[in-house]
């Protein structure tokens, strides 16, 4: 049987978390503070405007949070500091790999280049592997509401730079249906380089038919999909796909996607051998960790020991680490002896 103090020290895996949504309220104070910029003495203060309601009344409320924070990331130095915190955090929770996203493009009002944000936030991945037990990755994203200029050139300068920290790209923001469609020459770009593979964001709200069609033009990951939810027939067709969901109960509930954890399909995933991993979403914007994900999961859904392992066996198995780092985390979590 599955306790929750085994959560905390099994070795998980992270896919899904976005830096800008996963900083403590205290590493912003002192970011701003170091930048001379105005923020609330109160970390009480800073926390409500961090922390999206428990039920938003739709995405867009969730991802307002994301304005009071974006301001303070705009040098090298807040952008390092920042990924060194949540790498810190991820560590402390039990986290053995974590692969953290971004947008180059909303951290550069300040006049960073593309390359400046990626090597900041590689740096501080880097720094937190050297003091902790684990490891990180980056993804980088294009943000769906900039124009597709912008999200192309990202995309390029990041592939010129081949910095071996960034492992996948991301397409992020408002979902509206059939958005592949409107960014697929920007997609075919970046699969015809081929050495940077795709996780999108899709099914985030109520269009499955996104899921799909973000697995036509090359993801092999898909952010949330809970679309997919009730849907007997398109969870049996997913599961014949190469690819992973990476799910995000708490974040679901907010945004409204679901009503309670207890809704989160859990149970049918598995019953029809969908592929799926669990992931925070944003720490701090959903006041959540990953344990807490998973204690939720026991709580209301009787995650068992095994599903446990399996998950995060799916998590480091579609991660986009190489070859060597996916064996040696999947060996942990392989043959993690449970008390």
């Amino acid at each position: 049987m599955l306790k929750k103090s085994d959560i905390q020290s099994f070795p998980k895996v992270e896919l899904h978390c976005h830096l800008d949504g996963s900083i403590r309220p205290m590493t912003l104070q002192k970011i701003a503070k170091l930048q001379g910029l105005a923020i609330d003495e109160n970390i009480d203060n800073i926390s409500k405007k961090m922390q999206a309601p428990s039920n938003c009344q739709n995405l867009s409320e969730y991802l307002a949070c994301f304005d009071f924070v974006l301001p303070y990331l705009q040098t090298s130095e807040a952008l390092e500091m920042a990924a060194f915190d949540v790498m810190e955090q991820a560590s402390e929770d039990g986290v053995r790999y974590i692969e953290i996203r971004f947008a180059p493009s909303l951290s550069m009002e300040k006049g960073l280049s593309v390359e400046e944000t990626i090597q900041s936030v590689a740096s501080g991945i880097a720094k937190a592997e050297a003091k902790y037990p684990i490891f990180g990755n980056l993804l980088v994203i294009g943000m769906k509401s900039g124009d597709l200029d912008r999200v192309s050139s990202v995309f390029s300068e990041t592939h010129q730079l081949n910095h071996n920290k960034v492992v996948g790209f991301d397409l992020a923001g408002e979902e509206k249906d059939y958005f592949i469609k409107e960014y697929q020459e920007v997609l075919e770009v970046v699969t015809d380089l081929g050495s940077i593979p795709l996780t999108l964001h899709a099914g985030e709200c109520g269009c499955a038919h996104n899921i799909f069609q973000a697995v036509e033009v090359g993801a092999k990951r898909i952010g949330h999909g809970i679309a997919l939810k009730g849907d007997e027939a398109a969870q049996r067709e997913f599961s014949q796909l190469n690819a992973c969901i990476e799910g995000c109960p708490t974040s679901n509930v907010q945004t409204r996607a679901i009503g309670t954890i207890k809704d989160y399909p859990l149970r049918e995933w598995l019953e029809n051998n969908v592929t799926f991993c669990i992931s925070t979403d944003n720490r701090t914007v959903s006041d959540t960790t990953l344990t807490k994900e998973y204690r939720l999961l026991l709580e209301n859904l009787d995650l068992t020991q095994d599903e446990l392992r399996l998950l995060n066996h799916n998590g480091m198995k579609y991660s986009f680490a190489d070859a060597e780092l996916k064996k040696q985390v999947l060996s942990e979590i392989n043959y993690f002896e449970f008390n």
